[in-house]
């Protein structure tokens, strides 16, 4: 069910706006995907009778896209768990069978499909590959998914969805100490022959400091700190 506070006079103006802003831009997303637009309508008109009835709106993502998130999961062990690493702390190469085999490792984070499907869906996306000597190799430490894969639709969106959880936070937080990090830096005269460099050091500073990130939650993480009640985090980051 949706549940709407009292808005204040003060701020409905621009509640207003935000709300132009953000169901135009989606239209206007789902249009470039090659929706029709009776089809977006349809949904709209869907969106609002439910929205009118005091109904729940749930959000159902697909199979496809739970898999995404389940084989990430999958290589957040190969690279992390003390089963899968060497002494150095890289991912090592995997039997398919054995104690810690492979097949072992996808079972535990997928358990209700089977080993060769999931090992098809990360060979198409060059995630692990088998070697001559039968063993499998991590060939990226992170899933990820873009043109032609359509999940990354399914994924772009669920992202935009977290960062307006966020932005709604921060915005009710009095306190600006307490406030998530949620900010932008800019320039307006940047020369046109240095956007790619500056593309691929926002990229090369971006992918450094979420593996930096990455190792402090994997340091505190309840497997490996014995802190009581625990609950997932997560961090997610785009350049420019």
């Amino acid at each position: 069910m949706v549940r709407a506070k009292t808005i204040d006079p003060s701020t409905e103006s621009f509640a207003l706006i935000a709300q132009d802003v953000l169901l135009s831009g989606a239209v206007l997303f789902l249009g470039r995907t090659g929706l029709p637009p009776n089809t977006i309508a349809a949904k709209l008109r869907c969106l609002a009778e439910a929205l009118e009835a005091g109904k729940r709106i749930r959000t159902v993502h697909s199979a496809e896209y739970d898999l995404f998130v389940n084989v990430s999961g999958a290589v957040h062990d190969w690279t992390r768990s003390p089963d899968y690493t060497d002494s150095q702390g890289e991912p090592m190469p995997l039997s398919l069978r054995g104690r810690r085999g492979l097949s072992g490792l996808i079972r535990n984070r997928i358990p209700q499909l089977s080993v060769a499907h999931v090992l098809r869906w990360m060979r198409i996306r060059g995630i692990a590959r088998r070697r001559k000597d039968g063993r499998y190799v991590l060939l990226q430490r992170a899933v990820l998914v873009g043109y032609p894969d359509p999940v990354y639709l399914e994924w772009a969106a669920t992202i935009a969805a977290q960062h307006l959880t966020t932005a709604i936070e921060n915005w009710e937080e009095a306190d600006p100490n307490d406030r998530h990090l949620d900010r932008i830096a800019r320039v307006f005269n940047l020369p046109e022959r240095e956007i790619q460099r500056f593309r691929d050091f926002a990229k090369k500073r971006a992918k450094s400091w979420l593996e930096e990130i990455d190792n402090w939650l994997e340091d505190h993480d309840a497997r490996n700190v014995d802190s009581g009640e625990s609950k997932p985090a997560s961090m997610s980051m785009g350049t420019w």
